[in-house]
């Protein structure tokens, strides 16, 4: 598995999580609703570990303490405690082509010795 992959999937996901939270809070900060504001910082600590001990291909997602299993193919959060903002941000994440086959690809190529994978799309900001 490559360094390129790696960065293309945490690229893809630091930019969509900036993006949905980029026109709320300019929308927020306008109407001088500064209590709106969403601190993106809380994704710094956003990991994501890949584990394909199963036909189905699971990610664990975790934000700060909180953490949940994502099915790729679904889209869905299976299990776990998260917020419903979040767990919509990362269904709709993994939802899109382009993710859902970076996801697959990236679980693919691991080395047979490698237990887990993990994203940190925030760790160079």
């Amino acid at each position: 598995m490559g360094r390129a992959e790696i960065i293309k999937a945490e690229e893809s996901l630091r930019d969509f999580l900036l993006n949905e939270y980029r026109i709320e809070n300019e929308r927020a900060k306008m109407l001088g609703k500064f209590n709106e504001i969403v601190d993106v910082n809380k994704y710094r600590r956003l990991t994501i570990s890949f584990n394909d001990e199963s036909e189905t291909l699971y990610i664990l997602i975790q934000i700060a303490s909180y953490s949940a299993i994502f099915d790729v193919n679904e889209s869905k959060k299976v299990e776990g405690g998260m917020s419903i903002e979040d767990t919509r941000l990362i269904e709709s994440w993994i939802a899109m082509k382009n993710n859902k086959e970076i996801l697959q690809n990236l679980s693919k190529k691991r080395n047979y010795s490698e237990k887990y994978i993990e994203l940190r799309p925030f760790d160079n900001n």
